[in-house]
């Protein structure tokens, strides 16, 4: 199994399956979609933790664009722990087009930053949202940001300038679970 897996510490154990057919209306769906778009998140491992996280706050997909790791590579499939297994995801090449179909299903987008923007846990995801998460050094680039609806961020303590993509990704969809949880008032 060792020479069959890229991992350097392989557990023995390896399975061929057949890759999850998504497209981005699939990643877009559910009753009220809740998404994840990472826009050239290049880091296998961070793509992986993402699609975990986003499962696991119950994200109903996830989009990678641009320059973004392949969600099933082997070290992002490792990363997802089986969440790319079962979260609908997609793969565009361009932000534009991810942004437009998430408007067209009526989704809020919402563009990160890691300044400037709106405190995150004051804005409302009761409704379609769909997070734009930038990759890592720059995070989202001002065009990116520009296709959003509104512009958010996480407060930081100095002298701390940015968080972990996944981190990122991870407390804005635990936010959204939160203020959707049954019997919250807004």
């Amino acid at each position: 199994a060792g020479r069959l897996s890229a991992a350097e510490d392989s557990p023995g154990i390896v399975a061929i399956a057949a890759r999850p057919e998504a497209d981005l209306s699939r990643a877009l769906g559910g009753r009220v979609p809740l998404v994840i778009v990472g826009v050239d998140v290049q880091d296998p491992g961070n793509v992986g933790a993402i699609v975990r996280a986003a499962e696991a706050g119950g994200a109903t997909g996830a989009i990678f664009c641009g320059a973004s790791a392949d969600p099933f590579g082997w070290k992002a499939l490792r990363g997802s722990m089986g969440s790319a297994l079962r979260l609908p995801i997609a793969r565009v090449a361009l932000l534009d087009e991810a942004v437009a179909a998430a408007r067209a299903r009526g989704l809020l987008v919402v563009a990160t930053v890691a300044r400037g923007g709106e405190p995150f846990h004051e804005r409302d995801y009761t409704g379609p949202t769909a997070f734009l998460v930038g990759g890592e050094g720059p995070g989202l680039l001002a065009d990116a940001v520009a296709t959003g609806d509104a512009a958010v961020a996480i407060p930081m303590a100095p002298p701390v300038e940015s968080l972990n993509v996944a981190v990122a990704a991870a407390l804005l969809v635990y936010e959204a679970r939160r203020q959707r949880a049954p019997g919250r008032a807004r």
